[in-house]
């Protein structure tokens, strides 16, 4: 029985020619020519690693909502199933989706308690109070590059056997711009404060925001582990000076955008 989740669609299976080692184990993260052998019209075989002698994706027999719990919980083969194993060509709409989030909450104020930059407008002009909006966004985007575009240097910089091909055939870029999105998803965890925000306390929002940002940076540091096959030390020493230099170049940012406001 299929379960009807909206994002049933999202993470289908890649589909490859025969032979191809474009998929990969999630166990081992090794390229294996493919996830199962079709025995008969109703029955599938996993195959197994010939590296980890394990099977090379089980998340093929897991319904959505299954796989969704286990990226929740950071684990490393999910993040591989949905990276490598599955099409996430529709993966930027839910990073579109996520900095118009991100943007609304930097209007409305909901993040007055962990930062003093606001693009609202105390003119009683609907046209300004609009534009603070589009201030917001053009905010999250600038921040969304400058964290992905740092990220990507420094794992340059301090990892120098990055590899060029990921092991389904996508360059390393591609892969760590997939990577840099679905770490974001944890930012839908913004939407009670939108809902809730008259009923909360500043102090109440701001530890629900500094507590959603840490799980974005704790599964951004197990993606990036992923992505980059390194160790999560070097993955959490890369994440954390991109974060630093990110907000520093941010904050130019912001000041050049408040002389539009």
């Amino acid at each position: 029985m299929k379960l009807s989740l909206p994002l049933q669609g999202y993470f289908d299976l890649l589909k490859h020619q025969p032979g191809e080692k474009k998929f990969v184990c999630i166990n081992c993260g090794r390229p294996v020519a493919g996830l199962y052998r079709q025995i008969s019209s109703t029955v599938l075989k996993i195959i197994d690693c010939e590296k980890c002698k394990k099977p090379a994706d089980k998340y093929i027999e897991f319904e959505v909502l299954i796989i969704l719990i286990d990226l929740i919980l950071l684990s490393k083969p999910a993040n591989r199933h949905i990276l490598y194993n599955s099409d996430c060509k529709n993966l930027w709409k839910i990073g579109v989706i996520l900095i118009l989030l991100e943007a609304y909450c930097f209007w409305t104020d909901a993040f007055g308690g962990i930062t003093s930059i606001s693009y609202r407008s105390h003119v009683n002009d609907p046209f300004l109070s609009e534009r603070g909006f589009y201030l917001s966004t053009v905010h999250f985007v600038a921040g969304f590059v400058l964290l992905y575009g740092f990220i990507y240097l420094f794992t340059r910089a301090l990892h120098r056997t990055v590899p060029q091909v990921a092991g389904n055939g996508k360059t390393y870029p591609h892969m760590l711009l997939h990577g840099v999105i679905l770490a974001s998803i944890v930012k839908f965890l913004f939407i009670p404060i939108i809902i809730w925000k008259e009923n909360a306390t500043e102090t109440g929002m701001a530890i629900h925001i500094v507590l959603v940002l840490m799980y974005f940076v704790i599964s951004l540091v197990q993606i990036h582990s992923v992505v980059s096959d390194c160790a999560r030390s070097r993955s959490c020493l890369i994440v954390m000076l991109a974060f630093i230099v990110k907000a520093y170049f941010l904050t130019r940012v912001s000041v050049f955008l408040q002389e539009f406001i």
